[in-house]
């Protein structure tokens, strides 16, 4: 495939890891500029990533040679951002959460189709070693047909890493906003689309202490729920139990496990593109019954850790998503990361919301397929 040209719009915190991952695996993507609301950053973050431009969000969208666009500005304009990205004439590929809103979503999509613009969208780490291994384990069928499912964020909030705490806890912010999209996208992309949803939701505190940063040691009021526990079911059957919080030091809950009728597959961190899934398979319980030994005592009840059978470029690791997406325009095919997938986890993420404050359950009007499964045997760039 020919280089791709992209720009950045955004030049907060996330934008090093793009831009660090991209120029050191990704040479079928050229980032010719970043753009950002203070130019002044953007042309610090263009000298200090060797970027030949660092502009303003209006000039980089007048470029003419930038074919892909990535948005990495806060979630509250990523609607904003998106409509001028798609308006300028520039495919899109946006941060997660990809909309606020579920119309919002719409919105974009419906744009993109008029222009004939491709849309994509992270979370991307389905697409790193340790889902793609995942996903062919269960096509493979090692753990038989899923039948369950737990879906654990347990986290006590950003204040003691990141700079500017404060936007997680306005109002359209929150555990869900922030990392429901990394877990609605593995169920969605390992198991297939969600039909209904349900949760209650819970404040554990008013205002929340800064550990870290310009602003240590100040506080920050909460102006929405740090606490989802709620119920997903997905279209093919799978009931999921889910947690989303900003309020739990410590937790000893998976993060993500899936059970099925021959074993569990133990699932690491959806946030993450790498690590090595287990499996527990029955045998390891059956097997006392037939051969009461140490040897199959001593296997109970021990998951077995299996190969990642994709390359692994890293745990945390960001823009596979966007080379999927050049690879995408070029073939003419819709990108695994892509709008309607986007689409279907932002309407999970506001439904579950939605029942908290009714307290019923919301079924869902959308839908997605499973993106298919990377070739093995690549190498990290290729698609």
């Amino acid at each position: 495939m020919q280089q791709t040209r992209i720009g950045i719009i955004g030049c907060g915190v996330i934008s090093n890891t793009y831009i660090r991952d991209i120029q050191r695996f990704y040479d079928k993507l050229y980032i010719c500029a970043c753009a950002d609301i203070n130019t002044a950053l953007a042309k610090e973050h263009a000298a200090k990533y060797n970027i030949p431009t660092g502009c303003s969000v209006d000039e980089l969208l007048s470029a003419d040679e930038i074919e892909i666009v990535v948005n990495l500005t806060p979630p509250q304009f990523h609607t904003e951002i998106n409509r001028k990205i798609l308006l300028a004439g520039k495919h899109l590929f946006c941060e997660k959460p990809f909309a606020l809103t579920l119309s919002d979503a719409d919105e974009i999509l419906r744009l993109a189709n008029e222009k004939g613009l491709a849309v994509g969208s992270a979370p991307d780490t389905f697409m790193g070693s340790s889902l793609q291994t995942c996903n062919k384990l269960l096509q493979d069928g090692w753990i038989g047909t899923p039948l369950y499912a737990t879906a654990n964020m347990m986290s006590c909030g950003v204040e003691t890493w990141h700079p500017a705490p404060a936007n997680f806890y306005k109002e359209g912010a929150g555990p869900l906003y922030d990392m429901g999209p990394y877990y609605f996208t593995a169920l969605a992309t390992l198991l297939g689309p969600l039909k209904s949803v349900c949760a209650f939701s819970g404040t554990g505190f008013s205002s929340r202490k800064v550990y870290t940063g310009p602003h240590k040691g100040s506080s920050v009021p909460v102006e929405t729920p740090t606490h989802y526990s709620g119920m997903a079911q997905l279209q093919s059957g799978v009931i999921v139990s889910m947690n989303f919080s900003f309020d739990i030091w410590h937790s000893n809950l998976p993060m993500l496990e899936i059970y099925g009728t021959d074993g569990t597959l133990e699932v690491p961190d959806p946030n993450m593109s790498g690590g090595r899934p287990k499996v527990y398979r029955k045998e390891r319980t059956l097997d006392t019954l037939y051969c009461d030994s140490a040897k199959t005592k001593a296997k109970q009840h021990v998951s077995a850790e299996m190969p990642e059978l994709f390359p692994d470029i890293g745990e945390y690791t960001r823009g596979a998503g966007i080379l999927d997406l050049a690879y995408a325009i070029r073939a003419g095919r819709t990108p695994r990361a892509g709008g309607v997938l986007a689409r279907h986890v932002i309407e999970a993420i506001t439904g579950m919301m939605r029942s908290a404050e009714t307290h019923e359950i919301y079924n869902m009007t959308t839908s997605c397929t499973i993106p298919e499964r990377l070739r093995m045997g690549m190498t990290p760039g290729e698609l």
